[in-house]
């Protein structure tokens, strides 16, 4: 019998012969992208329609379902999120970065991908537009308000941070602001000063360009 991942495999792979789920997929397309038998594609494909995962219609092809495309989305975000933590976070390159992610993707909670996509910040281009998580949902960032405005006193917990420079998100993530984690503003000044911030034990003196990179839920 066929594993999860190996099923999941199959879908990812229609997802991205189809155009994103909409196109008709031949059996010999996924025999060769995958480097398995016609046969054993045959196969498997019969067991993803059986499931309903796809429409598939002999010597045609096969069509993801909604369904089916919409766990071939969730498991594509899922790799693209742990790639992103792996090359941005830990520096690891991108071969190395895409085939752990591969391993990633099927295990990954939705919770812990949702978490890790908050930890790296936002961030829409043409390689994940296709992400249509929390994070990226701007209705979903409605109130959050940038760590910089909160005036002296003001606390809040962290949702996200967003940035496109790597290096700050992990000096961030070093310093303790992790999305999540509960802040406070001990000491705010106008303009470019420092702000004092505690964030757990500790107190942190941030820039004005740092402190704008954390997003926060107000809590009061």
């Amino acid at each position: 019998m066929a594993t999860t991942d190996n099923r999941e495999d199959y879908l990812i792979n229609i997802l991205r012969l189809s155009g994103d789920g909409d196109g008709v997929v031949r059996t010999s397309e996924l025999s060769d992208l995958m480097g398995v038998s016609p046969a054993s594609v045959s196969e498997m494909v019969k067991t993803l329609s059986e499931e309903g995962l796809v429409d598939y219609v002999r010597y045609k092809g096969a069509t993801l379902t909604e369904r089916g495309r919409e766990l071939a989305m969730k498991i594509r975000r899922k790799h693209h999120i742990a790639e992103r933590f792996l090359t941005d976070v830990m520096d690891m390159d991108m071969e190395d970065a895409h085939q752990e992610a591969c391993r990633f993707e099927h295990h990954m909670s939705d919770e812990s991908a949702d978490k890790l996509c908050r930890m790296i910040g936002p961030k829409i281009d043409d390689d994940c537009a296709y992400c249509t998580d929390p994070c990226h949902d701007a209705g979903a960032m409605i109130g959050d308000t940038p760590l910089s405005e909160l005036e002296k006193g003001g606390c809040g917990r962290i949702s996200y941070l967003k940035c496109e420079d790597a290096e700050k998100i992990k000096k961030l993530i070093s310093m303790g602001f992790v999305p999540g984690r509960d802040v406070s503003m001990v000491s705010a000044v106008s303009g470019n000063g420092p702000r004092i911030v505690k964030v757990g034990d500790s107190a942190i003196a941030l820039d004005k360009e740092l402190s704008s990179l954390i997003y926060i839920e107000s809590a009061n």
